[in-house]
């Protein structure tokens, strides 16, 4: 008899991973969603299929352009340098040009040499593998740009704006890996008609395999000593579980955890996103696609059309990320009047003709000092049981390509344990 595998989670990981197994074994995915995909899902608006949260391919992905290739069709991707900007006091200004350290006036003469130099060390001699797993971040950007830059850019950009806690708090090696992989020096690109075609690729690839996947599971219990799951009250049993779904979620579904186990896995916290999709009559600010901004409600603005510009409307989003917590509370009206203020307060002349409201309260785990600790393998010490997904793909950058990558390592893993 082959396998039973049983998949918790349909992003990008569970997803890949299944549709590996379903070559080999009996594949189910449960998804808790009536879509796919995961925070790479799309919606549809003007026939054409948007991303929910920003997403883009650069050169160095080389595991999303592989499973294009494969699901895209004959499109070919056409790639393009970005501008990144800083937005603070109301002044958008560009930083990863040549100048562009020396353009922001939010900097004193002395401080613009300091973050310009820094840029240069992370470009050309940073080796992240050498700094100690147990430096904060913020005694290693001192060291570096001194505590005015670091205080008045680096805490808002990865603090206050990224994982919502301390920058002393924060793994110095995660954030040296994040600016060694050159992301905004790296070329940017999108899919015309969307990254969906990869998801329902993947989708009739599981089926063509005899591979199940129900949407709007609903799991009451997970048994990892007995082997089973309750989903819509039927027990259904497992030779082998691969979990994807965030450890919180996980721990309060399953029975049987070791102890030792399920204390590691609670220790993982993670960062929520609340913003919105929205479309606009021109570019707010032309030239420009990744607008951090400092100090407001709001942290980032990302103008997709800038890599992508295929639809009626220019395509944007703008998000909040760290304590975004306090804005699930708030309906989509009020989301929309409060991000709304920064908007026009940085783009002024922007004419915005829709917007759809989103909100994760998982959007990324919170790399913090101590996460290499109890960070879990993929294979686990329960028999069966395996782990994917980006909450393992620590201290690479979140984004499309390490979940593809998790999902094709926990499937290897797999295959190498059980066809031996």
């Amino acid at each position: 008899m082959r396998k039973r595998v049983l998949i918790l989670g349909a992003g990008l990981s569970g997803l890949v991973a299944g549709e590996i197994l379903s070559k080999n074994f009996e594949v189910k995915i449960f998804e808790k969603e009536s879509f796919l995909g995961g925070l790479a899902a799309s919606f549809e608006h003007d026939g054409k299929k948007i991303p929910r949260f920003y997403h883009h391919i650069i050169k160095k992905n080389k595991y999303t352009q592989d499973y294009f290739k494969r699901f895209g069709g004959k499109e070919k991707l056409k790639w393009k340098k970005i501008k990144v900007a800083i937005g603070v006091n109301e002044k958008v200004s560009i930083i990863n040009s040549f100048l562009g350290p020396l353009n922001f006036d939010y900097l004193n003469f002395y401080e613009k040499i300091r973050f310009g130099l820094f840029g240069i060390y992370s470009l050309l001699f940073m080796k992240p593998y050498k700094i100690p797993e147990e430096m904060n971040a913020e005694t290693w950007l001192k060291k570096y740009v001194g505590k005015n830059v670091t205080q008045k850019v680096f805490f808002h950009l990865y603090s206050r704006n990224k994982f919502g806690i301390p920058l002393n708090k924060i793994s110095a090696k995660q954030f040296a890996y994040r600016l060694s992989e050159k992301e905004i020096q790296d070329k940017f690109t999108f899919p015309k008609q969307g990254y969906q075609c990869v998801i329902d690729g993947l989708e009739k690839a599981i089926k063509n395999n005899k591979g199940i996947i129900k949407k709007e599971a609903k799991i009451k219990e997970i048994n990892v000593k007995k082997k089973y799951v309750i989903e819509s009250g039927k027990k259904i049993k497992y030779d082998i579980l691969i979990n994807t779904i965030p450890f919180e979620i996980f721990i309060n579904l399953s029975k049987g955890l070791p102890s030792d186990l399920e204390k590691n896995l609670s220790k993982i916290k993670y960062c929520p996103g609340v913003g919105f999709c929205f479309g606009s009559e021109n570019f707010l600010k032309k030239g420009i696609y990744w607008t951090n901004i400092l100090n407001e409600r709001v942290h980032i603005v990302m103008q997709h059309s800038d890599i992508c510009d295929v639809y009626r409307d220019k395509i944007n989003w703008c998000l909040r990320y760290g304590e975004s917590e306090e804005d699930f509370k708030l309906d989509d009206e009020d989301i929309q009047r409060e991000y709304l203020k920064v908007i026009k307060k940085y783009f002024p002349k922007a004419k915005i003709k829709w917007i759809k409201v989103f909100k994760t309260k998982y959007g990324e785990p919170i790399y913090d000092i101590d996460y290499p600790k109890y960070m879990p393998n993929y294979k686990s010490p329960v028999e069966g049981l395996y782990f994917a997904g980006i909450q393992l793909t620590y201290p690479k950058i979140r984004n499309m390509d390490v979940a593809l990558e998790s999902g094709i390592k926990v499937a290897r893993t797999i295959l190498k344990d059980f066809l031996k």
